[in-house]
């Protein structure tokens, strides 16, 4: 409490502030850490006085009552800490839930950029370990300094009773132990934070081991991957032990500061005692009070390192809660598309690049028209795609649907309006039934869910599985074979029914035999609709009205599929090049090159 107030940690006070809500339930755990506190003074003041009862006075039913009061007081301690513990839980739990679901809400709401700097380590960390730490760390420092400063108010109106000047003595040791911490203080948030980055790596060590267990069996590389495990391994050993010596330093430290007070002033005591200042009551009294105050004394030291601990696992959650999301200043609504989308000049840079990926970018694209996007790898056609639906923002030119810039949309309208089938298809650990219908769940029938499914051509599959469209697909769809998963994602966008469909290289990843099959899928998603597709098998996009060829950022040619081969140029060449490999490319017969 001392580390929040003078040095307004503002992680600290912004953390401690979700509690706030629940100030209820934390004044009725007070209650109970107070009740929990007062216990000690009550223990020592019953010694002393059965003390002196047993020693100095007579009546045989004070030496029955008064053992009954210290097991009275003893079971006060017990239930009202084991109620405390409980409700104090409570707080940190609900609290815990508000925190993950503010992190989630905030990592789903990135833009693109922001994924491609952080790894899925990092961030399963901070759910994981961070917010765990924060929220376990702030709920055990609340039941500390309130319990612990109540129990050494109570114990020091014992000691300064019994000899004010004998309690002031002990006082000496404040400075020295404020210095001490302090200095502890600093390392350990350098050595907490340090932790976390490296438990972070080894959590995406783990995930990407995991994904590549086939390329690792491949190339035997059991041992390369052991080495690189051990080393993550070894460095969080290295910094846990580091962290647990510093976090451990200030209980023994207090312990010797403490008890060479205690020395001194038992030492007075006895003295006094002898003299007759004191009686032997009153002396156990006032050394079980000396004695009972050593305790919490030593956990509010304690705080300091926790604390300290505290605010490195909270700036790290905040730094993700705080990042800004994607890029929506848009108001109107996009609910119908009338004429079509256009680019005009369009340029992207990647953040950190010196050159526009995207060089002046324009087409159109009519209601109702397909179009397709081929070109080498890297020369720009998945940037394109990625614009429309704004993963990724124009650095120079517009992209417009029906004439209005697409920035000056919702994004969530904006979105509506697309379906995306893409080489890598995503599949959730559910059953087939909720991937096909993710995201329109709510707003479809079972005749709609029928006919998509008849319409990607997954009814064969799925009449052949023992729990048929309720059956797992399993973590990212791996139960299935690429076709498989290829058609749920088609069904997914035929359900959705957008009226513009972006594929990209959808097909790709698929064998002849598959994509011919998946074919006819894709012509009854596409039909009537606005669709871009990437491609790199020439074969797919023989019927588009027009196909633009993209290098180096720039449409270096477009026109119809038979145009474009008579023109004989980087087209034609990529026709060449596949049919040289033995990959079907719809030539016109007769045709040479």
């Amino acid at each position: 409490m001392i580390n929040i107030l003078k040095h307004r940690d503002e992680n600290l006070v912004r953390l401690y502030k979700y509690f706030l809500p629940y100030k209820g339930k934390i004044a009725v755990a007070s209650i109970f850490l107070i009740a929990t506190a007062l216990t000690s003074s009550a223990t020592a003041t019953l010694l002393g006085k059965l003390t002196d009862v047993s020693f100095y006075q007579g009546g045989s039913w004070l030496v029955f009552a008064l053992p009954a009061a210290l097991i009275a007081v003893t079971l006060v301690f017990a239930i009202s800490t084991v109620l405390s513990a409980y409700i104090m839980s409570q707080v940190s739990q609900s609290v815990l839930v508000t925190l993950r679901k503010e992190l989630f809400n905030s990592v789903l709401h990135w833009p693109e950029s922001q994924y491609q700097k952080v790894s899925t380590g990092l961030i399963s960390s901070k759910f994981v370990n961070e917010s765990t730490l924060a929220l376990s760390g702030a709920a055990d420092s609340v039941t500390v300094m309130i319990r612990d400063t109540v129990q050494i108010i109570g114990l020091l109106c014992v000691l300064f009773w019994h000899d004010w000047i004998l309690t002031l003595v002990t006082f000496i040791i404040g400075p020295a132990l404020f210095i001490v911490l302090r200095l502890l203080s600093k390392k350990v948030k350098v050595v907490v934070k340090q932790s976390q980055e490296t438990l972070g790596n080894m959590i995406s060590r783990i995930q990407e081991s995991y994904e590549a267990e086939r390329i690792v069996k491949i190339n035997d590389s059991y041992d390369f991957e052991d080495e690189r495990f051990s080393k993550v391994n070894m460095r969080i050993r290295r910094l846990a032990l580091k962290t647990n010596i510093l976090q451990g330093l200030p209980t023994p430290l207090t312990q010797i500061l403490t008890m060479v007070a205690v020395a001194f002033v038992v030492a007075v005591a006895l003295i006094e005692a002898q003299g007759g200042a004191l009686t032997f009551g009153q002396f156990v009294t006032f050394l079980s009070a000396l004695l009972l105050i050593k305790a919490p004394v030593q956990h509010l030291a304690g705080l300091n390192s926790t604390f300290a601990s505290i605010s490195v696992a909270a700036k790290s959650i905040f730094d993700v809660i705080d990042a800004k999301p994607e890029l929506d200043t848009g108001k109107k609504e996009l609910k119908e598309i009338h004429q079509g989308i256009a680019f005009t000049d369009v340029h992207l840079r990647y953040p950190g690049q010196e050159a526009d990926a995207l060089k002046g970018i324009s087409f159109t694209v009519k209601n109702g028209e397909s179009i397709a996007l081929v070109g080498q790898s890297g020369s720009g056609k998945t940037s394109i795609v990625n614009l429309l639906p704004r993963f990724l923002e124009v650095t120079g030119g517009k992209i417009t649907i029906d004439g209005i810039d697409i920035r000056d949309y919702t994004l969530e309208s904006l979105r509506s309006q697309m379906s995306l089938v893409s080489q890598d298809v995503f599949l959730f650990e559910d059953t087939i039934k909720n991937n096909i219908t993710y995201g329109v769940k709510s707003s479809v029938t079972e005749e709609e869910i029928n006919d998509a499914i008849d319409a990607a051509d997954l009814r064969g599959l799925i009449q052949s599985l023992p729990k048929g469209i309720d059956t797992s697909v399993g973590e990212g769809g791996k139960l299935l074979s690429g076709g498989q998963r290829q058609r749920i994602s088609i069904a997914r966008a035929i359900l959705k029914n957008a009226p513009i469909v972006i594929l990209d290289e959808a097909t790709s990843a698929l064998d002849s035999k598959s994509e011919n099959d998946i074919k006819n899928s894709l012509k009854k998603l596409t039909k009537g609709k606005i669709s871009i597709t990437v491609a790199h098998r020439l074969s797919t996009i023989e019927d588009c009205n027009r196909i633009y060829v993209i290098s180096d950022g720039k449409i270096q040619e477009e026109g119809p599929h038979k145009l474009l081969l008579s023109l004989n140029g980087i087209y034609a060449k990529l026709c060449r090049m596949q049919k040289n490999k033995v990959v079907y490319c719809p030539l016109d017969s007769g045709q040479s090159f």
